[in-house]
């Protein structure tokens, strides 16, 4: 056998990726042990760590992961090491249509670091679709390039690899599964969903973004262009600089992670209605008040905080049932309480009647707030002009 001396053959017998016959596990595709004997890499895993083996010079180089997350019942080991090792969303087409425009075999993603893999690609009017798995030269055996197909993911399937050693701990693998079948024209099929790490528990969280909506951001439309980029998990970069990117661990109704020097307000409709909520990461708020001290300003930080105190009590008052909202104010007025030495230094700077402008779609409101209070004001006016000419009479 190719690549393959005696030591080799008993350290990959110990791991199960031979059996006690010299031959390879039955449990591998022809892919992954082609692959793996030309200097691909093979994953595996157990209950503790991600295991990857590459042959390099008749030696088994063994790398090993501590699993931090659990697997996922539509994730592939391929899929799982590639969230694990890049750090970032995976996308992912669980059902699309199409025409087969190719089939072949290629790293998971284009990653060189990742498993060799089957995928077939389709086309259709929305573009190209690539599914990857080692099961799919199974799937595709009736099938050929220029075919009009519907292709399912319809789960993973977990395949364990039997160790040659009493001490080792047994080996798995998951694959994804496809169903994949001629076009029916009448009932064409599409499905997508993002991944994320969460490492707030360590767990994949997903978020079906087939019909995914937003409207508006900071008071940016969004574009049915930019929305298909927020479907396929990029980022998306608005014009007042704010980053926005679909989030499925993030605590909000819209699933999104922002990066800005302002604080972001998100208007959806939802029921018919507006309902109005802050992704309120106290890490941005955080970021600005460091960025301030770095520079000895916290007036801005400081004006920032009134501002939206007073847009949340403008909403309260608006929304007294919205229990978010409230949430959210009790945030602001803690980040005050933290802030408040500095925040007592600058109070005399702080023009607390200024006029509120916040990236927002009301400003009617935040005008008839101003206006409200100038009214106050010139009542008050005019009831201490009252007191003092009674007084003299």
């Amino acid at each position: 056998m190719e690549h393959t001396n005696t030591l080799l053959t008993e350290e990959l017998k110990k791991f199960g990726i031979m059996n006690v016959n010299d031959e390879f596990s039955d449990k591998l595709s022809k892919t992954e042990i082609n692959d793996f004997l030309n200097g691909g890499i093979l994953i595996a895993e157990n209950d503790k760590n991600r295991l990857t083996f590459k042959i390099n010079e008749d030696k088994l180089d063994l790398n090993v992961y501590t699993k931090d997350l659990v697997n996922h019942r539509d994730l592939s080991t391929a899929e799982l090491f590639e969230i694990a090792s890049s750090n970032s969303n995976l996308y992912k087409v669980m059902a699309d249509y199409g025409n087969i425009t190719h089939i072949g075999t290629d790293y998971f993603n284009k990653n060189l670091e990742n498993e060799m893999t089957t995928f077939v690609e389709i086309e259709n009017e929305r573009g190209k679709t690539i599914f990857f798995g080692n099961k799919l030269d199974e799937s595709l055996n009736n099938f050929k390039v220029g075919d009009k197909v519907q292709i399912i993911q319809s789960g993973v399937e977990k395949t364990n690899l039997q160790t040659g050693n009493e001490n080792s701990e047994e080996l798995s693998k998951y694959d994804n599964l496809f169903i994949i079948k001629p076009l029916n024209e009448k009932n064409k099929q599409f499905q997508s969903k993002i991944f994320e790490l969460d490492k707030k528990d360590n767990t994949i969280k997903d978020i079906d973004t087939t019909k995914y909506e937003l409207q508006n951001v900071n008071g940016h439309s969004i574009s049915e262009k930019q929305l298909q980029l927020l479907r396929k998990g990029k980022e998306l970069k608005l014009d007042d600089e704010t980053i926005i990117q679909i989030s499925p661990s993030a605590n909000n109704d819209v699933k999104l992670s922002a990066s800005s020097k302002s604080l972001l307000i998100l208007s959806i409709a939802v029921d018919g209605g507006l309902s109005f909520l802050i992704i309120k990461g106290i890490q941005k708020l955080a970021k600005m008040r460091e960025e301030n001290q770095l520079q000895k300003e916290s007036t801005r930080y400081q004006t920032e905080l009134l501002k939206l105190k007073a847009h949340l009590q403008s909403k309260s008052e608006q929304y007294p049932d919205n229990k978010a909202i409230i949430s959210d104010l009790n945030i602001v007025n803690r980040e005050i309480s933290v802030s408040q030495p500095a925040l007592s230094k600058n109070n005399s700077k702080v023009d607390e009647r200024q006029n509120i402008n916040l990236q927002v779609n009301d400003q009617d409101m935040y005008q008839d707030n101003n206006k409200r209070k100038d009214q106050e004001k010139q009542i008050s006016d005019d009831s201490s002009k009252s007191s003092t000419y009674s007084r003299g009479r």
